[in-house]
């Protein structure tokens, strides 16, 4: 049998030198770049690391920071020296104004009424240090028949009206001009006019109580805050307003209990 015959490269040297060469090229190569990735993961771990350190280290910065302002901001108020620290995060404000506000009221000074004072208070509104005796009564103040009855719990008839109403007071017969006395002592708590009863005067007489005298002149013997006896005239009998043209002239006379009506005519004696 015949040989087979190699190719003359295989049997020459520098094929297998070249070869050799190509191998250790080729793992020199290999070598330097496993080194290499080795090295940047190396790097990469390292960067994180001072990464964190510097992240911590900027935190305990901080953190020193404001313990330090702390402190001098305490050390300072304990020195009496004033801090500027906005109103809206402590409310300092709030409380400076607040105390301002007591210095100032507690540093007011308080004006004692004069006796003139005193006397025009005492003397107007109700009369609250009056007593009126229900035994004793009221005295008439004019002297008249009674032509309209007190009728609070049912209704009477008024002729110039032509209609039936209840009636808060008595409506007593007089003259014009003649005198009104004063029913009991009190004080002149009002003087008003209105187209019922025209020209009126109340007066409290104590206890609650207070008498009304309507259909008066306008020329009164009597003011607002006066205190009156007993028997004292008030002013004079007018002509009767228009609501009592046909019952003719006369004294429109109320009392009052605590504000409500009572009949006249239980107190007159």
């Amino acid at each position: 049998m015949k040989k087979k015959n190699v190719p003359d490269f295989l049997k020459a040297k520098g094929f297998y030198i070249s070869l050799l060469t190509g191998i250790c090229a080729l793992c020199v190569i290999c070598i330097v770049y496993v080194s290499m990735l080795t090295s940047n993961n190396k790097d990469n771990v390292v960067d994180l690391n001072e990464t964190n350190t510097q992240t911590e280290d900027m935190v305990k910065d901080i953190q020193n920071t404001e313990v330090a302002d702390t402190n001098l901001i305490n050390e300072q108020n304990v020195a009496g020296i004033d801090v500027d620290i906005p109103s809206d995060l402590t409310g300092d404000a709030e409380v400076q104004d607040a105390e301002e506000v007591k210095e100032t009221a507690s540093n007011e000074v308080v004006t004692e009424p004069q006796e003139d004072e005193t006397q025009a208070v005492a003397t107007s509104g109700k009369a609250t240090n009056l007593a009126f005796d229900e035994e004793e009564g009221l005295l008439w103040p004019v002297d008249g028949n009674v032509i309209m009855n007190y009728s609070m719990s049912s209704v009477i008839y008024f002729q110039t009206l032509d209609q039936f109403k209840c009636n808060p007071a008595i409506i007593i017969q007089a003259k014009v001009g003649e005198d009104v006395l004063n029913a009991a002592k009190g004080i002149v708590s009002e003087i008003s006019y209105n187209e019922e009863t025209g020209n009126t005067v109340t007066i409290s007489i104590g206890d609650g109580y207070e008498v009304i005298y309507g259909q008066l002149d306008e020329k009164l013997n009597v003011e607002e805050g006066q205190t009156i006896e007993e028997g004292t005239i008030i002013g004079t009998v007018a002509k009767p307003t228009k609501y009592y043209v046909k019952e003719g002239t006369n004294l429109f006379f109320e009392v009052l209990r605590d504000e409500e009506t009572v009949n006249p005519m239980l107190l007159l004696r």
